[in-house]
C-alpha cells in the first residue's frame, strides 16, 4: 500500500532527494500496518483513531520520518499545533531527516505566529534545493508572507530600515508584487528619503501593470515633491483604473483638484522668489512693486500680500502695510499667520488696541500652530501691559528685534530657510544676548542640512553665553545626532542644572538618560571587542543599572566573566537573562558556548539547536552554530564508533557552506583523528583558501608531515610569518614559536648528513691498542619533496673505514634503504649493500641491521655514522630553555653480514645530569657510561666496558624560519673494561656533526 499525506499542509508526502532518510517502513516491518491504520482513519476524519494509530507507527518504528509527518499533520488538525511542531523538533534533533519535514514545521511555526522560527525553517528547506517545485512554491508563499507580515508590523512600529529590509525580502520572492513595493515606498516616505520612495514606485510601474492604488500614491508622493504634473496625471490615471473603489473617489478627486492649485501656487512661488531676492538685496522699492504687480495679479491669494507687508516694512512704511492688510481682510478670510502680521504692524505703529485685537482674533484660529502660540501669547501680554499704562511706545521699543523674528518664523513656516536665516542673523544683531535668535538661527540652518554650520554657531554663543539653557540642549541634541555622545550628555547637564521651560525639561532629561546608556554600553561594547574584560564587566554591569538597558549589554557582562575565567558565573548570569523571557538566539548560543566550555555537551548542543530555531541570529553567527551543532553530533557518533555518520555529518556541512573556513577546519581535525592525513590536508587547505589563520596553518603543517614534508614546511613557514599578527597566533607561548622552528628544521631535513669521528686511546695493543674509525652517511627521505611519500623510508649511501694499532683495516662504502616503521619510536631496519676495499681481494655483500635509541644522546656515542643514523632522534631535544636536567640514554644497533654469516651488536648508555643553555644553544653533561658489544666471528664474542663520561652538543647556524641548520656532538670517556674480552676499554672519544 502506497502512504501519502493528505495535502492540509503545502507539504507532499514524499521527501525529494535527501540521502540517507529513512523515509517509511516497507511492508512487512514493524509500523506499517499501523501507518496504513493511522492515513485510513484520517481520511474518514477520525482524528482521535487517526492519532492513535500514528503514535504506535512512531513507537513501532521509530527512525522512520513518515510517522512523524503523518503525527504532527493529525495534531496540527486536531488544534495542537504546538504538539506537532514539538513532535518534529524531537525528531529533527536525533534523526537524519529530509528537508520537506523541516518545511512542515516551518508551516505550523507560521500558523503559531512564530516568525523567527517559521522563516528559519523555511529558508533552510527552500535553500536546501531538496523540495519538489510544489512544495518550493508553497514555501516562497510562506516566506513571502511572513516578511510582509513582519515588515506591516515594523512600519506600525516605526522601525522603517527594517520594514524596508523585510518589504525587499519579500519583493525577492515574488517579483510581480505590488505590495512589498508600495510599503518600501511608504517607508522610504517616512525617512524623508522621497526621491528613493518615487524611484522605487517609477522602477515597478515601468515593467509592471500598476493598480489604481500604487498609481494613488505615486501622485501623493509626486505632489509632495512638486511635481505637480505627475501628480496630476497619476490622479486622473488612478480615477480610471477598474481598482478603485467608491470610498477612494472623492479624495482622489479632491487631490487632483489640489494638485492643480499647487501647481497654479508654485508658478506664484517663483514669482515670489524675485521680491525676496530684491528685500535681501535691500532694494525696497523694487521689491515693493514687484509685490504690488503680485497683488494684482493674484488678488486673493495671501502669499502676495505678506510679501508687499514685508517690503513696506521694512522701507519703513508701517502704516501703508497695515492699509494693504486691511484691504484684504475686508474682501478675504484671513489667516491666523495674517493676522498675527497685522497685529504686528499694527502695533508697530502704536495701534495697540488693535494689535491686541488682532493677536486675540489670531489666538482664536482654529489654523495656527504651537510655536506661533507662544510668541502670539507674549506679544499679546506685552501690548495689553503697555495699553493699561496708556503707553504707546510698546511697538517703538520692541518692533526692531521682534519683527525680525516674527520674519524668520513665517519664512520657516512657509518653507523659505535662507530667508529664516538671513532673519534671525538680523535678530541676533539687534541683541546679541538673546537667546530665541539664536535657537531660530539654528533651527533654520538645520533646516536646510548645515549641520556643521549649526554646530558652530551653538559653539559661537556658547563660547559668549555659557550658561544658555536652551541653546545648550539645542547643542545636546545635535551633538548627539553627530555621534558625539560624551558632548551631548555634557551638555544635557548643564542645561538642566541653569534651568529649562518646563515643557522641555522632560525631553531633555530624557535624552539626558538616554546618551548617558549609549555612552557607557559603547564603553562595554568597545572593551569587549578589545577583550579588556575587566573594563567590559564594569562597564557591562554599569549599563545594566539603567532602565532601558537591553539583551545585548547583558551578554557583555557575561562574556566578560567567561573571559575571566569565571565560567559557572557567567553561566548563572545567562540563566538569568533567558529565565527574563525573550531571549534572542545569541544568548542561547552564549550559553551553549558556556556549557560546552564546562563540558555539558547534551545542554550546550540543545541551546545551539535554540539559538538556531528562534531564527533571529545573524548570517555569520547562524552559521558557527551550525557548525557547532555538525559537530556535537559528529562527535557523538565518533564516540559511538559511527566512524561513517561522523563524518557525514561534518561533510554535509561544509557541501551546504562551503566558503565557511572553520568547518573545512574542524573537517581537517576529524581527517588527522582517523589518521586519514591526506584528505585532512585538503581539507585544511580548503579552509585557508577561504581565510588565512595561523592555527589552521600549524594543524595543517602536523598533518603534512605524514603526506609532504615539503607541504609542511611551508605551512610552517607562513605560520612564522604571521606569529605577531594572526590572534591565534599571537597570543601563544614564545616556546611555542620555537618548537615549531625546530619542526621546520625536521620538516626541511629530506637529505641529511651525518659525519662522525670516533678514537680510542689507553688501550692494550692484545685488544687492538689505540684506533680511529671516520665515518659518513647521506639520507634523502621518500616524504614528497625529491621522492614519493612512503612513511619512514629513507636511501642511503655511505663509507666507513677504521684502523687500529695493530694494523687491522676495515673500509667499505654503503648504499641501501632504511625504513622506520613506527611513528615517534627510534626504531629503523634497514638492507644495505655494502662493498669492502680489501687489498688483495674487494668482495660486496649484503647487510641487514637494526637500530634503537631512546633519549637525545644516545648517538653521540655511537661509533660510526651507520649507527648514528639507524638510532637518530626524528625529533632531536632542543634547549628551549636553561635548565638542568637528568641524562638518559639508551641505543643498540646490530648487523648481520650475509657473506661472512657474521652477526654485529653494540649497545651503548648514559645515566646522570646535564645543564642545558637556551641562550648559548649548548648542553654540557656528565654521566656514567656503560658499552657492551657482541662480535660472532671472535673467539671471544662479548666485550664490556664502563667508566665515566662527559656529553656536549650545540646547535649550529639558524635564521627566521631555522631554528639551526647543523648539530656538533662530542663526547670523551673512560671505559674500564671487563669480561671474557677486554677491547671496550680506554680512552673513547667520538665528534659528529649532522646537517
Amino acid at each position: 500500500m502506497a502512504l501519502a499525506l493528505a495535502s492540509t499542509t503545502p507539504i507532499a508526502a514524499r521527501a525529494g532527494d535527501n540521502d540517507g532518510v529513512r523515509e517509511e517502513p516497507r511492508p512487512g516491518q514493524p509500523g506499517y500496518q499501523e501507518l496504513a491504520l493511522a492515513f485510513a482513519r484520517l481520511a474518514k476524519g477520525d482524528y482521535d483513531g487517526a492519532l492513535k494509530y500514528a503514535q504506535r507507527a512512531q513507537s513501532l518504528a521509530p527512525n522512520y520520518e513518515m510517522p512523524v509527518r503523518l503525527l504532527a499533520d493529525i495534531l496540527n488538525k486536531s488544534g495542537r499545533t504546538s504538539e506537532a511542531v514539538d513532535v518534529i523538533s524531537a525528531f529533527v534533533a536525533s534523526h537524519k531527516h529530509s528537508m520537506a519535514l523541516i518545511a512542515q514545521r516551518g508551516h505550523l511555526r507560521k500558523r503559531l505566529m512564530d516568525v523567527a522560527g517559521a522563516e528559519a525553517d523555511l529558508r533552510s528547506a527552500r535553500d536546501s534545493g531538496a523540495l519538489t517545485q510544489e512544495q518550493a512554491a508553497a514555501v516562497d508563499v510562506a516566506l513571502f508572507d511572513l516578511a510582509m507580515d513582519a515588515a506591516y508590523k515594523d512600519v506600525k512600529e516605526s522601525r522603517l530600515n527594517e520594514t524596508i529590509e523585510k518589504a525587499r525580502a519579500a519583493h525577492e520572492l515574488d517579483k510581480k508584487a505590488e505590495a512589498p513595493v508600495g510599503l518600501i515606498a511608504e517607508a522610504y516616505s517616512r525617512q524623508g528619503r522621497a526621491q528613493a520612495a518615487l524611484d522605487e514606485l517609477n522602477r515597478y510601474i515601468s515593467q509592471n501593470k500598476a493598480s489604481g492604488r500604487l498609481l494613488a500614491q505615486r501622485g501623493y508622493l509626486r505632489r509632495a515633491m512638486q511635481d505637480l504634473k505627475g501628480a496630476a496625471a497619476d490622479f486622473e490615471a488612478a480615477l480610471a483604473a477598474p481598482d478603485i473603489e467608491p470610498s477612494q473617489t472623492l479624495p482622489l478627486r479632491n487631490a487632483l483638484a489640489e494638485a492643480a492649485k499647487a501647481e497654479h501656487d508654485s508658478i506664484m512661488q517663483a514669482e515670489l522668489a524675485e521680491v525676496y531676492a530684491a528685500i535681501a538685496k535691500r532694494d525696497y522699492a523694487r521689491a515693493v512693486k514687484a509685490a504690488r504687480d503680485l497683488r494684482a495679479k493674484y488678488p486673493n491669494a495671501e502669499a502676495p500680500l505678506f510679501a508687499l507687508m514685508t517690503a513696506l516694512t521694512k522701507s519703513r512704511q508701517a502704516k501703508a502695510a497695515v492699509k494693504e492688510a486691511d484691504a484684504f481682510i475686508k474682501d478675504n478670510t484671513p489667516s491666523s499667520t495674517l493676522l498675527a502680521q497685522r497685529g504686528y504692524s499694527r502695533r508697530a505703529i502704536g495701534d495697540l488696541s488693535g494689535a491686541i485685537e488682532d493677536f486675540k482674533a489670531a489666538l482664536a484660529q482654529p489654523d495656527i500652530e504651537p510655536a506661533q502660540v507662544k510668541r502670539l501669547k507674549l506679544a499679546l501680554a506685552e501690548a495689553e501691559r503697555a495699553n493699561e499704562r496708556g503707553g504707546s511706545q510698546v511697538g517703538a521699543q520692541a518692533t526692531p528685534l521682534q519683527q525680525a523674528l516674527n520674519s524668520g518664523y513665517d519664512a520657516l513656516k512657509v518653507g523659505r530657510p535662507d530667508e529664516a536665516v538671513r532673519a534671525a542673523r538680523e535678530a541676533h544683531s539687534l541683541d546679541p544676548k538673546a537667546e530665541e535668535p539664536v535657537l531660530l538661527l539654528l533651527t533654520a540652518l538645520l533646516r536646510q542640512g548645515c549641520k556643521a554650520e549649526a554646530l558652530a554657531e551653538a559653539n559661537r554663543y556658547l563660547a559668549s553665553f555659557p550658561q544658555s539653557p536652551r541653546v545648550l540642549a539645542q547643542r545636546g541634541f545635535m551633538r548627539r545626532q553627530a555621534k558625539d555622545v560624551s558632548g551631548a550628555v555634557a551638555d544635557f547637564e548643564q542645561a538642566l542644572k541653569y534651568g529649562l521651560p518646563a515643557d522641555q525639561k522632560l525631553n531633555v532629561t530624557r535624552a539626558l538618560d538616554e546618551a548617558r546608556y549609549t555612552l557607557v554600553a559603547e564603553k562595554a561594547f568597545k572593551a569587549l571587542a578589545a577583550r579588556d574584560w575587566v573594563s567590559a564587566l564594569r562597564y557591562g554591569r554599569a549599563a545594566e543599572a539603567f532602565p532601558r538597558a537591553d539583551e545585548a549589554v547583558f551578554r557583555v557582562t557575561i562574556a566578560a566573566l567567561a573571559g575571566l575565567g569565571h565560567t559557572e558565573e557567567a553561566l548563572r548570569a545567562s540563566n538569568a537573562l533567558i529565565a527574563r523571557g525573550k531571549a534572542t538566539g545569541q544568548a542561547y548560543a552564549q550559553r551553549a558556548y558556556l556549557r560546552k566550555t564546562l563540558g555539558d555537551a547534551a545542554g550546550a548542543l540543545a541551546d545551539f539547536v535554540k539559538a538556531l530555531d528562534r531564527g533571529d541570529l545573524p548570517s555569520a553567527q547562524r552559521v558557527a552554530v551550525e557548525l557547532e551543532i555538525a559537530t556535537a553530533r559528529s562527535s557523538a557518533f565518533e564516540k559511538q564508533g559511527d566512524v561513517t555518520q561522523a563524518r557525514a555529518e561534518l561533510v554535509n556541512f561544509v557541501q551546504t557552506h562551503p566558503d565557511y573556513a572553520a568547518g573545512w577546519s574542524t573537517l581537517g581535525q576529524f581527517y588527522a583523528r582517523q589518521k586519514e592525513y591526506a584528505a585532512a590536508v585538503e581539507a585544511f587547505e580548503n579552509s585557508l583558501a577561504v581565510e588565512r589563520s595561523g592555527e589552521v596553518l600549524l594543524n595543517a603543517g602536523y598533518a603534512s608531515v605524514y603526506v609532504d614534508r615539503s607541504k609542511e614546511s611551508q605551512f610552517f613557514r607562513e605560520a612564522l610569518d604571521r606569529w605577531s599578527s594572526d590572534p591565534s597566533l599571537k597570543a601563544r607561548p614564545a616556546r611555542d614559536r620555537e618548537v615549531i622552528r625546530t619542526q621546520v628544521v625536521e620538516a626541511d631535513a629530506s637529505v641529511r648528513t651525518n659525519v662522525v669521528f670516533n678514537g680510542i686511546a689507553d688501550r692494550r695493543k692484545r685488544w687492538g691498542g689505540h684506533q680511529l674509525q671516520p665515518s659518513f652517511e647521506t639520507v634523502i627521505r621518500f616524504d614528497g619533496r625529491f621522492l614519493p611519500y612512503i612513511f619512514g623510508l629513507e636511501g642511503l649511501i655511505g663509507g666507513f673505514w677504521s684502523q687500529d694499532q695493530t694494523r687491522f683495516t676495515e673500509s667499505y662504502s654503503r648504499l641501501g634503504l632504511r625504513l622506520r616503521p613506527f611513528d615517534g619510536v627510534n626504531f629503523s631496519v634497514s638492507a644495505e649493500w655494502q662493498h669492502y676495499f680489501t687489498r688483495n681481494a674487494p668482495f660486496n655483500q649484503l647487510a641487514l641491521s637494526w637500530g634503537y635509541g631512546y633519549g637525545g644522546f644516545a648517538y653521540s656515542s655511537a661509533t660510526s655514522a651507520g649507527a648514528a643514523g639507524a638510532i637518530e632522534p626524528t625529533d632531536m631535544s632542543y634547549p628551549h630553555e636553561t635548565t638542568w636536567q637528568p641524562l638518559t640514554s639508551f641505543a643498540t644497533y646490530g648487523t648481520y653480514r650475509a657473506g661472512e654469516r657474521r652477526y654485529l651488536q653494540n649497545a651503548v648508555g648514559l645515566l646522570g645530569y646535564s645543564y642545558w643553555d637556551a641562550d648559548s644553544r649548548v648542553v654540557l653533561g656528565a654521566a656514567a657510561m656503560g658499552m657492551a658489544t657482541y662480535d660472532s666471528a671472535d673467539t671471544r664474542r662479548f666485550a664490556f666496558g664502563v667508566g665515566p663520561a662527559l656529553v656536549a652538543r650545540t646547535w649550529l647556524g639558524g635564521d627566521f624560519y631555522r631554528a639551526y641548520d647543523g648539530i656538533l656532538t662530542a663526547q670523551i670517556g673512560y671505559l674500564f673494561p671487563f669480561g671474557e674480552s677486554r677491547r671496550q676499554g680506554g680512552l673513547n672519544a667520538t665528534i659528529g656533526v649532522s646537517f
